[in-house]
């Protein structure tokens, strides 16, 4: 539609909605109204503004706080426990470490086998350890697992030793068997 078709609807709908007059003194009386709501007495004090800035900084503050003290780890629980229980911790640690490392360097298809099977039990050993100290961080019998704990890192240093004298064994064998071989 055009401007002048509404224009032209409008002139023709004119009289049908203009049929009555305000009542007297309307004017005036909205105009007192709209003149008492801007007067600083008649409006209140509003307090939502101020209470939600302070709202939204207290809310600031608590989650820089919640940040500050974060639960601790679970090394961190266990070097509380006790520090001998972190010590042995990293005594085996380091010894299962140094017994993986001459493993690895250990080469041949027949040691391959053996050293892949050997990493299989070592993984499902370090499960078993990973679920003794969740057990001991939430409050399981503390002599009990440690000693477990203790026993699963004698296992898997065992294993290993067993593994790397198989591993040299099979080595020897084969440098035997290489030096009786004539042509």
């Amino acid at each position: 539609m055009k401007k002048s078709d509404i224009e032209d609807v409008f002139k023709k709908i004119s009289p049908v909605l203009d049929r009555e007059e305000p009542t007297a003194g309307h004017q005036d009386r909205f105009l007192e109204k709209l003149q008492g709501q801007n007067t600083p007495a008649t409006r209140g004090v509003s307090w939502w503004k101020p209470l939600a800035i302070a709202a939204s900084v207290a809310l600031l503050f608590g989650l820089f706080l919640g940040s500050l003290y974060q639960n601790p780890t679970a090394d961190e629980t266990l070097a509380e426990m006790g520090p001998e229980v972190s010590n042995t911790e990293l005594y085996f640690a380091a010894v299962i470490e140094e017994q993986l490392t001459l493993l690895q360097q250990q080469d041949g298809p027949e040691a391959n086998k053996i050293i892949a099977d050997a990493m299989d039990q070592l993984a499902f050993l370090e499960a078993d350890y990973n679920q003794m100290r969740t057990d001991l961080l939430e409050g399981g019998d503390y002599k009990i697992i440690l000693s477990a704990m203790v026993q699963n890192f004698q296992m898997r240093i065992d294993l290993l030793k067993d593994v790397m004298q198989k591993v040299e064994s099979i080595k020897n064998l084969k440098e035997q068997n290489d030096e009786n071989f004539t042509l």
